[in-house]
C-alpha cells in the first residue's frame, strides 16, 4: 500500500506560493534566488530492428529563500519523454525547511541524502527514482550537530509507510575523512565511507553491510590529475547506471578543451557470465547561455546496442 504521502502532489502549490512571494512582497523578494534551466533530449538507440528513438523536455528550478536563520528550499525537475510510452514526471525533487544556528543545523521535508563516496557507481543509497531516472528526497525531519571537523545526523524519514531512523558520524582528521552510517528500512543496514589523499592521488571508497538476509556491497576507487585531465578507477560490488548490483570495474578520464569545451570517456567491464562491458565517450561545449552536448555509448556483447544521445541545456 503507497503512503498517502507520496499521493499528495505539493508542488504546484509550493510553485505558485513562491510567485506569490515575489509579487505581493517585493521587499522580501530580495531574499529569492533562483535558478531555472531548461532542457531538450533525442536519443537512437541501434540494436536489434526496428531503431528505438525518442526524445525529450525537461527543465529544473531551483530556489533558495531566505530569512536568516531559516531558509526555503525548493527544486523541481519536470519532464517528459517521447518514447513508447510516453513517461511524464511532474518533477518534486526537494521542498524543505532548514534552521541553522551556530553549530546546529534543523530541516524538515522532502530532502535528498546521498550517502554515497563512490563516483562511477552507487553502492547504496536511499533515494527514490522518478520515473524519469531522477534521483529525488525523501520526506522527513533531520538535525545535525557541526562542531569542528565533526558532524552527527539523526533522521527519520519515510519510505513506503515506514519510519526510517538514520545515524550518520563523520570526523574529519588530517589527511583523511571517514563517515559512518547505521539504519534501519525494513532491515539493519551499516556502512563506512571515507576519502583521503596519498601522494597526491584521491584515494576514496564505502561498504555497506546488509544483516538480514547477509549481504555487502561496496567500492574503491582513486583519482588524480593527468596533464589538465581527471581520470578516476573504481571497482568493487555496486549498483551501475545501466544494471542492478554486480561486480565491476570502472574508469573514467575527463579532459578540459579550453573554457568551453571537455571531453570525457568512460569503460565498465562486468566480469559475471556471461560478461559485460559499456564504452561511451561524450563532448560538450558551453555558450554564454546554454551547453551543447553529444555521447556515444557501446553496450555489449549480449546482446550489442549503440547509443546515441544529443542534448542541449539552456540557462535563461
Amino acid at each position: 500500500m503507497r503512503s498517502p504521502v507520496r499521493r499528495i502532489s505539493p508542488w504546484f502549490i509550493a510553485l505558485g506560493l513562491w510567485v506569490a512571494a515575489g509579487w505581493l512582497q517585493p521587499v522580501w523578494a530580495q531574499n529569492l534566488k533562483t535558478r531555472l534551466e531548461l532542457r531538450f533530449t533525442t536519443a537512437l538507440a541501434i540494436s536489434n530492428l526496428p531503431l528505438g528513438a525518442s526524445w525529450g523536455l525537461g527543465a529544473r528550478l531551483e530556489a533558495r529563500y531566505d530569512l536568516d536563520p531559516l531558509r526555503f528550499y525548493l527544486v523541481l525537475e519536470p519532464g517528459v519523454n517521447f518514447a513508447r510510452p510516453v513517461i511524464t514526471d511532474a518533477g518534486l525533487t526537494e521542498l524543505y525547511l532548514l534552521y541553522r544556528q551556530g553549530e546546529l543545523d534543523l530541516s524538515a521535508g522532502l530532502e535528498r541524502l546521498p550517502l554515497e563516496v563512490a563516483r562511477l557507481s552507487l553502492p547504496y543509497s536511499l533515494e527514490p527514482l522518478s520515473p524519469l531516472g531522477t534521483r529525488q528526497g525523501r520526506w522527513g525531519a533531520r538535525v545535525g550537530w557541526n562542531p569542528e571537523a565533526t558532524r552527527v545526523r539523526l533522521a527519520v524519514l519515510e519510505d513506503a509507510g515506514r519510519l526510517v531512523p538514520i545515524l550518520s558520524l563523520r570526523r574529519e582528521f588530517a589527511e583523511f575523512e571517514l563517515e559512518a552510517h547505521a539504519l534501519h528500512p525494513a532491515q539493519w543496514v551499516v556502512g563506512l565511507g571515507g576519502s583521503g589523499t596519498v601522494a597526491g592521488v584521491v584515494v576514496y571508497g564505502e561498504g555497506w553491510l546488509f544483516l538480514n538476509p547477509l549481504e555487502a556491497r561496496y567500492a574503491l576507487g582513486l583519482s588524480g590529475l593527468l596533464g589538465e585531465g581527471l581520470w578516476t578507477l573504481e571497482g568493487g560490488y555496486a549498483t551501475l547506471p545501466f544494471r542492478p548490483a554486480s561486480l565491476f570495474l570502472a574508469g573514467q578520464w575527463a579532459m578540459p578543451q579550453g573554457e568551453e569545451a571537455r571531453w570525457s570517456l568512460s569503460a565498465y567491464l562486468l566480469p559475471d557470465n556471461p560478461w559485460q562491458a559499456q564504452l561511451s565517450a561524450s563532448y560538450a561545449y558551453t555558450l554564454p547561455n546554454a551547453e551543447l552536448s553529444a555521447s556515444l555509448a557501446l553496450l555489449g556483447p549480449q546482446p550489442w546496442a549503440l547509443v546515441l544521445r544529443l542534448a542541449l541545456r539552456g540557462f535563461p
